[in-house]
């Protein structure tokens, strides 16, 4: 039986941050994963994701690129070579994470874990073989998985996930997209970029519902513009595959036909049969429960990322496994999460942290006070060409105190980060806009809309 100070179960974002950590401390470790080192978001999920998103961008600023005064031909897309260079990404980034954890020393066995008693974890190669291993401290990072209803009939080729959206070569001229969150949109916008017709149905009365109503309606006339035919408040009652072709019901609406149909409605905590019940492990719902030190109920095992968090974000799973590393090897660290950013990659991007506008006067009434920079007046967007988005800034009229904010626009996905360092750090309204911020830069807007807020605007009417 091979024995360790810290074991994690599962090599995604929070798992191979947390072995690097664990071990940078000095402890014994091992990390344990079944399919691929970096987990759902290097391999199937965000890397991949944003290497197409940045190919369909490039696609589509060639077709406009008469506006520029720069003459092209129409642009030939080789979706062949699109998919090989995004391999070639994740390819390039898994190798890296799995040197860096031969680097620590930390051990890497292949196999699905499975928590057999307090302290240890039997592993199942491949090939059937078992082993055992024990440590005194476990962090579960199994991450989550793709949502897939007995109600669509996948095939892996024309009824898929983002496993196949992010691997195949398969592009055919009219997707269907199942779900109007952040990934359906996002695959709206690579698609429709990319020349594709696209149709996105989603149930809720707009897309992406857990966005501040104003910026999901900025996304949904985005990609309107690129000619995504979207049905929110809609529901596809039945899906067939006919020959080559998906074909798809839609309550009251008419009938959907298409390529492909990508099922996007969500991700499930994978928390099945994986041993939780044997010790206990308290739930709620079906996310592991653990406090702000990623402490699960039971001594010595600690959980993180998507099957321990509601927030499905890559950086979130990292932050905690930094967290549930520093307990486990003996230090001390927490993190209520409070505040993080994040991010969605649509063009515009959306960057986003704290509370949103509604969620700020549902909790605070009228002592909010929220202002818009309008990205029309920033510099910056001008010379882009790209003036679609604003920052919105949200904080307390009488102390200044930043409740939240959302930008959307350019690079908003990193726009947003000064926000969070100024929410982490509770720094004012005030301290925000005085902070002398570079020109032309998308990112100087997040000053203006702190002047703006404290209604000394200078490049805008407030």
């Amino acid at each position: 039986m091979s024995k360790y100070d810290v074991a994690v179960l599962g090599a995604g974002p929070g798992g191979y941050v947390a072995a690097i950590r664990a071990a940078t401390l000095g402890a014994k470790t091992c990390i344990i994963e079944n399919k691929y080192i970096g987990g759902t978001c290097l391999n199937v999920g965000c890397i991949p994701s944003k290497a197409l998103l940045h190919t369909s961008e490039m696609f589509h600023q060639m077709t406009e690129s008469a506006d520029f005064g720069i003459a092209c031909t129409t642009p030939k897309l080789d979706y062949t070579k699109v998919m090989a260079r995004t391999r070639t990404v994740v390819k390039q980034l898994t190798g890296g994470v799995e040197q860096l954890l031969k680097a620590r020393k930390v051990d890497i066995i292949m196999g699905t874990g499975r928590l057999k008693q307090a302290g240890q974890i039997e592993v199942t190669a491949a090939d059937g073989a078992t082993q055992t291993v024990a440590a005194q401290n476990i962090i579960i990072a199994t991450g989550s998985r793709v949502v897939q209803p007995k109600a669509f009939p996948f095939d892996g080729k024309y009824v898929v996930t983002t496993n196949e959206t992010t691997t195949s070569d398969y592009l055919p001229n009219d997707i269907l997209i199942v779900g109007g969150g952040i990934i359906g949109c996002e695959f709206a916008t690579i698609y429709s970029e990319l020349g594709r017709k696209v149709t996105i149905v989603e149930m809720m009365p707009s897309l992406c519902p857990g966005l501040d109503k104003e910026i999901a309606s900025q996304i949904a006339r985005s990609l309107k513009k690129r000619g995504v035919e979207v049905l929110t408040g809609s529901k596809i009652t039945s899906m067939k595959v006919d020959g080559e072709t998906v074909v798809a019901e839609v309550e009251g609406k008419p009938t959907v036909k298409a390529g492909m149909a990508l099922v996007a409605i969500g991700r499930a905590p994978v928390v099945e049969d994986i041993g939780l019940e044997a010790l206990g492990i308290a739930m709620d719902k079906q996310i592991i429960k653990v406090d702000a030190r990623c402490q699960t109920s039971a001594p010595g095992i600690y959980a993180i990322g998507d099957c321990a968090c509601r927030y499905q974000y890559a950086h979130v799973a990292s932050r905690m496994g930094i967290v549930a590393a520093e307990n486990a090897a003996g230090h001390k660290a927490s993190d209520d999460l409070r505040v993080f950013p994040a991010a969605v990659y649509t063009h515009p991007e959306v960057g986003s942290c704290g509370l949103s506008e509604s969620e700020a006067r549902e909790q605070h009434g009228d002592a909010v006070k929220v202002a818009k920079f309008p990205l029309t007046a920033s510099g910056m967007a001008r010379a882009f060409g790209d003036t679609q988005g604003m920052i919105k800034i949200i904080a307390l009229e009488k102390t200044g105190e930043i409740l939240g904010a959302t930008c959307i626009g350019p690079h908003s996905t990193d726009v947003v980060h000064e926000i969070v360092l100024a929410m982490k750090h509770e720094l004012t309204i005030d301290e925000l806009a005085e902070t002398i911020h570079a020109h032309p830069t998308f990112s100087e807007a997040v000053g203006e809309a702190a002047e703006l807020w404290l209604g000394k605007a200078i490049h805008t009417i407030g």
